[in-house]
């Protein structure tokens, strides 16, 4: 009995723990309850997709999309300026819990960077890491600058990195994580096994970038629960879903 009982725990010791899950709202102004889901959810990181119009950046997945009043400001970061005010300048009751916006450049860099700078200066205690240690994380995707300028930009804003750049530490130290699209190394569609030829291309992206001390995200994935669970077990950090509740459940079913 006791040999028996040894043996159930060897098995038990041996399974992978998992914690609180990192997760990215992918494409989060187009959920049901856009910003708010993915906070009540702790998402790690929010995407939101913006196009300049005027003197406003706009959220929106294409241009055609537009809608009057869905502005980054109304959208983002007037909701993350209140929750600060109401939460003694953390931008949670939970005051370990923090995360990143992600602002993926549709327009091109020269048009949007510098709204995005003039937009965000009245909200640089909510955003910016000098000012607030708990600040949330501006992250830039999309049309970025180049590499080599990364070390050029202001302590409040970060950038989505790519595999297997050869970033120097200077610009290195601006990447926030690295991002790739699926659908580069897999053709899987999200039911069953991922093939072993994949894993290991998968593996390779996730392997670099570790060992520049970045997380991995892949976007572009099927959307499903075996999707979500063999990219977690491969060791991609960031899990990117159009399902951040039922992402959240299923990670949470699994402790």
């Amino acid at each position: 009995m006791r040999a028996h009982l040894v043996f159930i725990l060897a098995i038990i010791l041996c399974i992978p723990a998992i914690g609180q899950v990192k997760i990215h709202s992918h494409n989060d102004y187009a959920h049901a309850q856009p910003f708010w889901e993915a906070y009540h959810q702790q998402a790690y990181s929010i995407e939101a997709d913006v196009y300049v119009v005027g003197d406003s950046l706009m959220v929106a997945h294409n241009r055609k999309d537009i809608t009057a009043g869905h502005s980054l400001e109304q959208m983002y970061l007037k909701p993350i300026a209140g929750l600060f005010a109401g939460n003694d300048h953390h931008v949670s009751a939970d005051k370990q819990y923090t995360f990143q916006l992600m602002i993926d450049f549709k327009d091109t860099w020269d048009l949007v960077y510098p709204l995005l700078v003039k937009t965000l200066q009245p909200y640089l205690d909510c955003f910016d890491p000098k000012r607030n240690g708990k600040a949330v994380s501006i992250v830039i995707s999309g049309n970025r600058l180049p590499d080599s300028a990364f070390h050029t930009l202001p302590s409040f804003i970060r950038l989505d990195g790519l595999p297997f750049r050869n970033y120097v530490s200077r610009d290195l130290r601006k990447v926030a994580m690295i991002s790739d699209n699926f659908k580069t190394y897999s053709k899987w569609k999200g039911v069953g096994m991922l093939p072993e030829a994949d894993k290991q291309k998968l593996n390779e992206v996730i392997e670099n970038a570790h060992r520049q001390h970045k997380l991995v995200r892949f976007w572009g994935a099927p959307d499903t629960e075996a999707t979500w669970r063999q990219l977690y077990e491969l060791g991609a950090d960031i899990i990117n879903t159009d399902k951040v509740a039922s992402c959240r459940q299923f990670f949470n079913k699994q402790k």
